[in-house]
């Protein structure tokens, strides 16, 4: 185990932003958080990285109206190994908000490994989560 490496207050290795973000863009599920209607709600989408936004499509009203309303919304992607009992998360908080410029829609379907099957895609938006903060933490194996 690297000594050197920044830990928190239980021992978890602190990742840094740019780690945080090669995490990110590897992975293409993770679960969106926001609150609708006075409650927290936790979803799985996939994503896919727009610089340092997260982006996913959507044609769920809850998450349409939380990113029309640009509300806080998070953001976390995350992996474990039973075996070596070690494991990662990164979680993103910031605000959400429609992706409608066409050039950056462009970009984000052109790059979309993972796409759900959403029904109708004329029906569906790109959220954005642009970031106030991105953190993440690993266990590494003993």
């Amino acid at each position: 185990m690297d000594t050197d490496a920044a830990t928190d207050h239980s021992g978890l290795r602190v990742m840094g932003t740019d780690e945080c973000l090669e995490r990110l863009g590897a992975t293409v599920i993770g679960r969106v958080a926001f609150v609708h209607d006075g409650e927290v709600v936790l979803l799985p989408v996939h994503h896919v990285m727009h610089g340092s936004d997260v982006c996913f499509r959507t044609s769920g009203s809850s998450k349409i109206e939380a990113a029309a309303d640009h509300d806080p919304m998070s953001y976390e992607v995350d992996d474990y190994d039973v075996s070596t009992r070690s494991g990662w998360s990164v979680t993103v908080t910031g605000t959400a908000s429609l992706l409608d410029d066409d050039s950056a829609v462009a970009d984000v379907e052109s790059r979309d490994r993972a796409p759900w099957t959403i029904g109708d895609p004329a029906l569906s938006v790109w959220v954005r989560i642009r970031p106030d903060a991105i953190t993440g933490r690993e266990l590494r194996a003993s």
